[in-house]
């Protein structure tokens, strides 16, 4: 019985240890769940942009000589708290725009706002444009032309920017010097007219005359005018023409002068020959002037009755006197001098030679008009 138990013990361990020992009767276990461990990252928060201050800049600024808006923004303001306050500089002076009676244009809610600026005159020709920030319920003051912003402008406003614009123009050699050649496609003065830039009315021909004409186009009667571009100061002014001046149409006006569109306090500095009988029949077709016009002593009036085309006619121009000068083929036949008050000082005064209507009339005739100068010199004043 012993042995039996013996022999039963010894299979049974045998049996354990063949069952530990194979792969197929190992017992398995459940699978276990994958657990993902996500570590926090912090990731910085950036601050909002603070404003330090109300800002204004342009978005567009219309190229010179075109007739697009202006526009812009104003950043780091509540829009229904301000408004913008837009002023050009052209013809030698600052203007309010779009209009005095709209001194000032709202700003959008995202902070946009743009302006018609070229509502009369040349205002397309405008060499300077401001735009300044102000307090919804301030009245800037109205320019019309005054050569500087006032300072209670600049102490109003919150904040302003300003642009320059190169002027564009067509410019030609004639007697030495280059002139450029006016354009107004809105009415300007003298006149106001029209002015046309183009070649068929502003040229000078293989002889190296210059010829200006008033011609008619698409319903319209432009004028012709040359600027030189360089300042003469004080010297003779000569100019000879190569065309009846005396002979034009009773609307028209030849002008040879000088002119400073930065001195209205000496009345531009012009100084003028003109040649016009300013819309009479009978009128008399010449005078010197020394502006303003109509001061007495400043306008002396007379005929020129020429023999020939050409002729000959000066000022010299001093800082105690002015003379002026009319020969008809070499022969003086018209003196005058003055002395008067008006003289004006040397400054950025240009010389010019126009062709233009009386207050934009047409030629009585209903014909082109032309004049033609053969030279322009100068000869400066000697100490």
């Amino acid at each position: 019985m012993k042995t039996l138990r013996l022999i039963f013990t010894f299979i049974t361990a045998a049996v354990l240890f063949v069952a530990c020992a194979s792969p197929d009767l190992t017992p398995t276990l459940a699978p276990q769940p994958t657990v993902t461990v996500v570590i926090p990252t912090t990731v910085p928060v950036q601050p909002p942009t603070l404003c330090a201050s109300p800002e204004i800049a342009f978005d567009h600024v219309p190229p010179y000589n075109s007739f697009d808006d202006l526009s812009g923004q104003a950043n780091c303001i509540t829009s229904a708290d301000y408004k913008v306050a837009i002023f050009i500089f052209v013809s030698a002076g600052w203007w309010t725009k779009p209009l005095w009676d709209t001194p000032t244009i709202p700003i959008q809610s995202d902070g946009s706002w743009s302006a018609d600026i070229t509502t009369g005159g040349i205002d397309q020709q405008a060499t300077q444009i401001a735009a300044f920030l102000v307090p919804d319920g301030y009245s800037p003051p109205l320019m019309r032309g005054e050569q500087e912003l006032p300072a209670e402008l600049f102490t109003n406003a919150v904040t302003y920017t300003m642009v320059d614009r190169e002027p564009v123009f067509r410019t030609i050699e004639f007697s030495g010097l280059t002139w450029r050649v006016k354009e107004a496609s809105s009415p300007a003065g003298p006149g106001p007219n029209y002015f046309s830039d183009r070649e068929e009315d502003v040229w000078v021909d293989v002889a190296g005359q210059l010829h200006l004409k008033i011609v008619q186009r698409d319903g319209r009667w432009y004028c012709t005018e040359v600027i030189s571009t360089v300042s003469l100061g004080y010297g003779k002014y000569v100019f000879t023409t190569a065309s009846p001046v005396d002979k034009l149409d009773q609307n028209a006006v030849l002008g040879l002068f000088t002119w400073d569109d930065t001195a209205p306090q000496y009345n531009y500095r012009e100084i003028d020959i003109e040649f016009s009988r300013w819309g009479e029949d009978n009128g008399q077709n010449s005078q010197y002037v020394v502006q303003p016009w109509d001061h007495a002593g400043n306008r002396y009036r007379f005929d020129s009755l020429l023999e020939s085309e050409y002729s000959t006619h000066s000022f010299e121009w001093s800082p105690t006197s002015i003379q002026f000068s009319s020969s008809d083929s070499g022969a003086e036949f018209q003196t005058w001098s003055y002395t008067g008050p008006d003289i004006p000082p040397v400054g950025d005064e240009n010389a010019r030679i126009n062709l233009w209507l009386l207050n934009g009339m047409p030629p009585s005739d209903g014909q082109e008009v032309e004049a033609v100068i053969k030279s322009f010199e100068f000869v400066p004043q000697t100490q």
